[in-house]
């Protein structure tokens, strides 16, 4: 008989896991308390499919990344997933940030990632409405639409006779040999057992720990937000552009989406209490950023777009943590929509 797993959250990292799960013959159950899959970290991110610049060497969001780049292109291509190859510049502004440009390709070469370091004429002349002083180029990074890899995933974990159960909340997890979970689905107080079970809850997932991990990494006190602005008319450019990062993110930077609409973010800005809004009045602050390396910016109208908050935990690095047979994925923010697929194996294999 077939060994049964739960996983809790329908974001794209639970919905890979149990695409990976059922592949192998688990039974799963994967339960969602919103009506819909990834409505939440999922899909309010810049969909990039990052190359892995920027993670501490043997981390996991450095060998994750790489190894869940080169599954999810592959995923993309088999089943049809919007994507694109677009490249990305990571521009220099300063002779001190070319400096750091130079550093961040040592990086990125001990994580097995090839980036070409130009000179500023040489990018102006791919992006003409760009300003460089020398760019660091990433042929492998690219975008995707994140809703529709969700989907698409949906679909794969249900082929394999995956269940998903929606507006079904876990509320309380009791390891033994045997996990029973309790929760409320539909406005109805359930409990059912599993052998396994896989905590990718994402914002919620650290809460849950606490019925069976005291010592979990605990979140930051604060929410980081990243708010987005939408660029109106045609987009300016076709590559990525991401300035040199800074300590806390990657900066302000410039995606197009599979649809070719540009945007500029996220931000980052610390909030006490989730809220999704975007504040017209930071228009100021995105405009001072991107006018560093996109002069024109001023000739554009930039609208409030959408905005996300990353699952943090006070750790810099992905935490896959298992307990027996419980499997918790905490601070899967960026690179984890990159990582997904990575992330998904790297699970089903500790089941083996």
């Amino acid at each position: 008989m077939a060994k049964s797993v739960i996983i809790i959250g329908a974001g794209v990292v639970g919905l890979a896991c149990g695409k990976e799960l059922s592949k192998k013959g688990y039974e799963v159950f994967i339960t969602e308390q919103e009506k819909y899959i990834a409505t939440q970290t999922s899909s309010r991110n810049s969909g990039v499919i990052h190359a892995g610049i920027y993670y501490a060497t043997d981390s996991l969001k450095a060998t994750l990344c790489v190894r869940g780049k080169r599954l999810l292109y592959k995923y993309c291509e088999q089943f049809g997933v919007p994507h694109s190859r677009t490249r990305k510049m990571i521009v220099a502004t300063t002779q001190e940030e070319t400096k750091i440009l130079s550093k961040l390709k040592e990086t990125a070469l001990k994580n097995g990632v090839h980036l070409e370091l130009i000179r500023g004429e040489e990018a102006i002349e791919h992006e003409p409405k760009l300003f460089a002083l020398s760019a660091l180029v990433s042929p492998t990074t690219g975008i995707v639409d994140a809703s529709k890899l969700a989907i698409s995933l949906q679909h794969q974990a249900e082929i394999n006779g995956a269940n998903l159960a929606f507006e079904t909340k876990i509320t309380k997890i009791n390891q033994a040999q045997k996990i029973l979970v309790k929760g409320i689905s539909g406005g109805e107080e359930f409990e059912a057992e599993f052998d396994f079970l896989v905590n990718a809850a994402g914002h919620g997932a650290y809460t849950l720990t606490q019925s069976y991990w005291q010592d979990a990494p605990t979140p930051p006190p604060n929410f980081a937000k990243g708010n987005y602005f939408s660029i109106e008319g045609e987009a300016p450019f076709q590559t990525l552009i991401y300035p040199v990062p800074g300590t806390i993110s990657l900066g302000i930077h410039y995606t197009i989406n599979t649809e070719g609409h540009g945007q500029l973010g996220p931000d980052v800005q610390w909030i006490d209490q989730p809220n999704y809004e975007v504040d017209p009045e930071l228009e100021r602050n995105f405009r001072t950023a991107a006018r560093k390396y996109w002069p024109g910016v001023d000739d554009c109208r930039l609208i409030p777009g959408y905005s996300g908050i990353r699952p943090k935990v006070e750790a810099n690095d992905f935490i896959i943590h298992r307990q027996d047979n419980i499997i918790t994925l905490l601070g899967i923010e960026s690179p984890g929509l990159t990582s997904s697929l990575a992330i998904a194996e790297s699970v089903a294999n500790s089941f083996s």
